[in-house]
């Protein structure tokens, strides 16, 4: 009777198991989590958006961004050749919400040819919201930026964003953000 027992108990976890998905490990795409879905703005407006600054800039050959610009007030060092480094203290918008974001990044464009560069990027960054709560974040490495199958923007990422949550009683979660390819394929992982 116990074996009947310890097998049907087996049989219910692997029932259970098998409910949950095809998923191995504690990975999940970004958009089935609203820390995720956040977190994604960093890497799709923000990085984009000093992106398409830089490239507008390099252009006109300005060192600042002085016009109508999510980024207005960015500004432009070119380190080396093909080499900038930028770096940002004002309100930007994530879900429409403006908050005091700040950052620095390094961007090195990686095809000399095209206006619409790919780019390996570096950032450190920080944002401070409502409620006492703020976030810290950073690329692990360089994160890459390719435009593989289009004539503007880019469409294929590859590299790990990390960010730190806060409230007034120090930290309240650990997040990390891997690219592969294309960006609707990222991986999000809280709790770290």
């Amino acid at each position: 009777m116990k074996k009947i027992l310890y097998l049907f108990a087996a049989a219910v976890l692997a029932l259970s198991a098998c409910s949950k998905g095809d998923k191995v490990g504690g990975h999940d795409s970004y958009y089935t989590s609203p820390g995720g879905h956040y977190m994604m703005h960093i890497p799709a407006q923000l990085i984009t958006s000093a992106l398409e600054d830089l490239e507008i800039a390099c252009e006109m050959g300005k060192s600042e961004v002085d016009w109508a610009s999510l980024l207005h007030g960015m500004k432009i060092e070119e380190i080396e050749v093909n080499m900038w480094y930028l770096s940002f203290k004002g309100l930007f918008p994530f879900d429409n919400m403006f908050y005091q974001t700040e950052f620095t990044m390094v961007a090195i464009k990686l095809n000399e040819d095209d206006r619409y560069a790919n780019w390996d990027v570096t950032i450190n960054g920080s944002r401070t919201e409502r409620e006492d709560y703020r976030c810290t974040f950073e690329s692990l490495g360089s994160i890459i930026y390719m435009a593989e199958n289009v004539t503007e923007g880019w469409d294929m990422l590859y590299g790990r964003l990390s960010m730190l949550v806060f409230n007034k009683d120090g930290k309240k979660d650990g997040c990390m953000l891997t690219f592969d390819g294309s960006p609707s394929e990222a991986q999000f992982v809280r709790g770290l």
